[in-house]
């Protein structure tokens, strides 16, 4: 069973995904289906975290789906139809959500000076604000 009790750091670690995404991928139609990975994953997870195990010796979280009775492993693969089509799929995104938010936060901080060092591009206001799932992430210019 998968507890998310830092509500605001999990959140911090959707919207970090959500800006890499925005920021690495290139192809337009590959950059929404992530998106729309990462939102089902984080909604899941908040939603149906009893469903789900994540085992640490391999980084991967076990998923039952209530809408397909399967249960899918991932960790950067997945056993689903969204995989073996070569998409994006919301279990290979809740896994690097999920191990993302479960990593102590001195691991994913080089020095204590990086927080202070903005993770976007240095701009005043965001452009527009676009909701994924139940993150409200800034889009910026």
């Amino acid at each position: 069973m998968l507890q998310i009790e830092n509500k605001d750091r999990f959140g911090k670690v959707a919207a970090d995904a959500l800006a890499k995404i925005e920021l690495t991928v290139k192809d337009a139609r590959m950059k929404k289906r992530w998106i729309n990975a990462i939102a089902k994953a984080t909604a899941e997870i908040e939603e149906n975290g009893v469903f789900m195990n994540y085992q640490e010796d391999d980084h991967s979280l076990i998923i039952w789906s209530q809408k397909s009775n399967n249960i899918y492993t991932a960790n950067g693969i997945c056993q689903c139809r969204a995989f073996e089509q070569g998409s994006p799929c919301f279990h290979r995104a809740a896994a690097r959500l999920v191990r993302l938010y479960l990593e102590p936060e001195s691991v994913s901080t080089l020095t204590p000076e990086a927080k202070e060092v903005p993770y976007l591009k240095n701009t005043k206001e965001p452009i527009r604000v676009e909701k994924y799932g139940s993150v409200r992430l800034p889009i910026y210019n």
